[in-house]
């Protein structure tokens, strides 16, 4: 996405009811979402609801701990029909949280957010640490590591890539994870560490 929508959500009953709005227009109506569907969503994975003529589909990307809600406003005038279509993203933990209190409380009956935005790289985790602590030690091979890790890797989907010592010094293995399922495995490789000021490092798959 390339705007923050904010997402304006009231509770009235079994239902919540979702708005957005954004720096140019906002949604044509509000949306109703009952807590059945919600519940319904964490068991199977989605759901596609309609009202007042428009539809939603909310995904649960359990891994990532996000409700992803993809909103197909439709707006009927006269003979006309017209509508727009957009996806925003909400953190799974707040919005059941709000669920949860509004349904108890009576009191508490709104709640805003901010649309997350995507992230633009995974989150790189190094589980094991001997060549790292290696490279960093090397004030040459640091910079090179560094400057590499900064500008690959900018994968979309991917939520975590793993690294792991390769045999090969300052070198490591990686295997990436889509929603918590293995992706693909390659090798962040050190070429020419002959004469190190030269060397340069490399992507494998």
């Amino acid at each position: 996405m390339n705007s923050r929508t904010m997402v304006k959500v009231s509770a009235a009953g079994q239902s919540l009811f979702f708005r957005t709005v954004t720096r140019n227009k906002k949604s044509p109506h509000s949306f109703a979402v009952l807590r059945s569907d919600l519940r319904r969503m964490v068991q199977e994975g989605s759901v596609t609801i309609s009202d007042a003529g428009s539809f939603a589909v909310l995904r649960y990307e359990r891994e990532l701990r996000r409700v992803v809600i993809r909103f197909v406003w439709l707006n009927q005038c006269g003979c006309a029909l017209t509508g727009r279509e957009e996806t925003v993203q909400l953190s799974f933990d707040a919005l059941m949280k709000f669920a949860l209190e509004s349904e108890k409380n009576p009191e508490v009956t709104e709640w805003r957010a901010l649309s997350m935005e995507d992230a633009e790289r995974p989150r790189l985790v190094f589980c094991e640490q001997r060549n790292l602590r290696a490279a960093l030690a090397q004030k040459t091979v640091r910079r090179k590591l560094i400057r590499f890790l900064r500008d690959n890797f900018r994968w979309k989907q991917t939520d975590r890539i793993c690294f792991y010592d390769d045999p090969l010094p300052y070198s490591f293995f990686f295997r990436e994870f889509r929603l918590g399922r293995p992706g693909i495995c390659g090798g962040v490789i050190l070429h020419g560490q002959d004469h190190m000021e030269k060397a340069q490092y490399a992507l494998h798959t």
